[in-house]
């Protein structure tokens, strides 16, 4: 199979150069600019951007019967501070009580984290000069924004290229932060990178927020390009502002099909510019006919967008997922928070039984220096589970005295002298947020033990939750429905799928059904084809001493090992292809405590005074369960292919891997995947879960289009037909 073509974004970017004025506000030394008014930037942002696209009275447009699901996406070029999300947040909040505001925006220098509560610091007293003569309901949104601002330092993202998405406010208010090139980033989100499809299967903002550093000193950004992108992503109730009234911006909005009107600026600013996007004829926003360009064996400079499938138009009321482990009860949980009713059959009593039952989930890093798909997929899949399992990982929120998880971060150690000059390049393509390398004494330090090992890199935001604990707290939302039951086979309808037993009694119905139950979605005939690896593993229950409990973190390399609770260290996993038992063996405890050796032989040492006999190996208790792993070790996520209409309409390819076929992937209606997470369970299965409710409630995706090709259920048909085994 032909890749898709990767993202030229690196690892991570070029952090903002600020300086502060007389006034103590941020200048951007790139570009020799103000981020915001010295006025007041929050009647800027006001003026500007929220009055000029009649906010928030669209807002109040939304019918009540369907007020709960209703959703309003504003996209923004330059993020800045964060002036322009939190003010919009906040009027949302205000100004509404039910409903989601997606807030997209794109930066490609981001401040550090310092820098920006520096910035921060500047708003609260912003907030009350500017709202110091306006009626007390604005009074109540000063009131509400260190609450938002708060949350956005604690999960504000290090300057890592790609999408991150953020939740505010009890998942009222979703900030999808794009760091990168502004045209790169919003073009990513679109459903197809072909030329014939260039609205199809596009999310669509209400609004558009134009900001950034001004055009004479930013020319970069202010492109035609960048103009065509908007207009692809918008239809034609779409608003934008933007504080400029600069020719080539008036120009490329208008040539994009935009209606552009010149109305009075803000502060010194004498105009600016406001409109709506105006199609020619609707035929420019209709999709593309397929039939029109016929498939032809010749070279295509575009793959067939095989991947391609348009979400739902109507966001569903109700959905199924099967499968009660991480993979289905994050896909439960973001469907419940959209609005979506979830039915969540598992066959098990309890979830979180199978592969997500151990006593200890490692969020375990998986990056290179690279910048493959899988390397970039990990990365954000790491950083997104980090914020995902917070309350867990830092245990806020909950109740009782029980530690459910540590952020107690997560030390890789070599296996060679290959691994240890790649741990160098990791640590200068990362922030220091996010990996550092640590040499010598500093390992014994941060580990708390002595290690043999003299080179390691550092996850200081990771460490440990309790897998079936994070299951359940997943599923208590009122949306969510948790069955017990066995599913023999699903079956589609009219427009509702079913799922039945062994006696084909009905289970459940619903519009969506999500298969998230590992190597048990061949049972069914929609996806008994997909390549799955049944691996099982087993871990060990190590009992404590009184070395070991100084243990301070997490340890990797060929096995892992991690603090104790309770008394007790998890330590793990075997790999074994090709087994179906569950029984925990001696044999299996001895291989764990060799990886330990292998891992570390002093590290070993604190545990050597009783294990090399049989007899302490058998007293050892554990758990063995069985990993879903792919041939390319991606998970898979997103809608389900019909094998034969793949095999039928990208026949071409076995005769020519670049044939032209402009026809879109041919999916199961409301069938859905999330499986394939391998021992990554706990960082990629949310990350998935967000793509896949993204996809169904027709949301702007939370991954770039070529990892979402990447990810595609369908790409395992493409990659054997290419290889003529289809």
């Amino acid at each position: 199979m032909r890749k898709p073509p990767a993202s030229n974004s690196t690892p991570s970017l070029s952090e903002a150069n600020i300086e502060w004025d007389e006034q103590s506000q941020p200048i951007s030394s790139n570009f020799d600019d103000v981020y915001f008014s010295h006025a007041s930037g929050i009647e800027e942002t006001g003026y500007v951007f929220m009055a000029q696209n009649r906010l928030p009275e669209r807002w109040n447009v939304f019918g009540d019967d369907d007020s709960d699901s209703r959703c309003f996406t504003i996209g923004e070029t330059g993020f800045g501070t964060g002036l322009n999300f939190l003010v919009a947040a906040k009027a949302w909040l205000e100004e509404t009580t039910t409903g989601t505001l997606h807030f997209v925006s794109v930066e490609k220098f981001p401040l550090s984290k310092p820098d920006l509560q520096q910035a921060l610091s500047l708003w609260p007293q912003l907030v009350a000069k500017s709202l110091s003569n306006t009626k007390p309901s604005n009074t109540k949104l000063s009131n509400k924004l260190p609450g938002l601002i708060e949350e956005l330092l604690q999960y504000y993202p290090p300057a890592v290229a790609g999408i991150h998405r953020l939740n505010f406010a009890n998942h009222r208010i979703v900030l999808t932060l794009m760091y990168g090139d502004a045209t790169e980033m919003f073009g990513s989100l679109k459903g197809s990178d072909h030329p014939l499809f260039q609205r199809q299967g596009n999310p669509i903002f209400d609004a558009w927020f134009l900001d950034g550093f001004a055009p004479a000193k930013n020319p970069e950004m202010w492109t035609e390009k960048l103009f065509q992108t908007i207009a692809e992503l918008s239809t034609a109730s779409t608003t934008f502002s933007t504080f400029t009234a600069a020719g080539l911006v008036r120009r490329g909005l208008t040539k994009a099909g935009f209606e552009v009107t010149k109305v009075l600026g803000f502060g010194h600013k004498r105009e600016m510019l406001k409109g709506e996007f105006k199609p020619e004829s609707t035929s420019d926003v209709q999709e593309t006919k397929e039939n029109d360009w016929q498939p032809t064996t010749f070279n295509s400079p575009h793959q067939p967008p095989w991947y391609l499938q348009p979400s739902p138009k109507i966001k569903p009321k109700k959905a199924i997922v099967i499968g009660g482990g991480i993979a289905g009860c994050s896909t439960a949980r973001a469907l419940a928070e959209r609005g979506v009713a979830v039915t969540l059959i598992d066959r098990h009593k309890k979830v979180g039984e199978e592969a997500s039952g151990n006593p200890q989930g490692i969020l375990y890093p998986k990056l290179s220096a690279g910048n493959s798909h899988l390397s970039r997929f990990a990365l954000m899949a790491l950083l997104n589970a980090s914020r995902y399992h917070s309350s867990l990982l830092d245990n806020t929120g909950l109740s009782g005295n029980k530690i459910l998880g540590q952020r107690c971060g997560v030390l890789l150690l070599p296996q060679s002298e290959k691994n240890q000059l790649e741990f160098k390049r990791i640590a200068q393509c990362y922030p220091k947020e996010l990996v550092q390398l640590l040499k010598g004494e500093q390992l014994n330090q941060k580990a708390g033990l002595p290690l043999e090992n003299n080179i390691g890199l550092f996850f200081p935001e990771l460490g440990w939750i309790k897998p079936p604990t994070a299951c359940q707290l997943l599923t208590e939302h009122p949306l969510i429905q948790v069955k017990t039951a066995e599913i023999e086979k699903i079956t589609f309808i009219g427009d509702q799928w079913q799922a039945l037993d062994k006696h084909d009694s009905v289970l459940d119905s619903a519009q969506i059904i999500v298969i998230a139950c590992s190597f048990e979605s061949r049972r069914f005939n929609q996806t008994n084809h997909l390549p799955l690896k049944k691996i099982r593993g087993q871990i060990t229950n190590l009992p404590s001493s009184s070395q070991s409990k100084k243990l301070q973190m997490v340890i990797c390399s060929e096995g892992y090992i991690a603090p104790a609770i309770d008394g007790i260290h998890t330590l793990g996993a075997t790999y074994n292809f090709n087994e179906t038992s569950t029984e925990v063996r001696p044999e299996d405890h001895k291989i764990n405590m060799d990886q330990l050796t292998e891992t570390d032989q002093a590290l070993a040492k604190t545990f050597s005074q009783a294990v090399t006999t049989d007899h302490f190996l058998k007293t050892l208790s554990g758990k063995a369960a069985f990993r879903c792993a792919t041939p390319d070790y991606l998970p898979i996520a997103g809608p389900a292919p019909k094998l034969n209409s793949y095999v039928e309409n990208y026949q071409l390819l076995k005769k020519n891997a670049r044939a032209h076929i402009p026809i879109s992937g041919d999916c199961y209606p409301g069938l859905y995947l999330n499986i394939g997470h391998g021992s990554r369970g706990l960082s990629y299965a949310p990350i998935c879960a967000e793509l896949v409710a993204s996809h169904i409630c027709n949301e702007v995706p939370s991954l770039e289009l070529d990892l979402r090709q990447a990810i595609h259920p369908g790409r395992f048909i493409i990659r054997d037909l290419k290889r003529n085994k289809l």
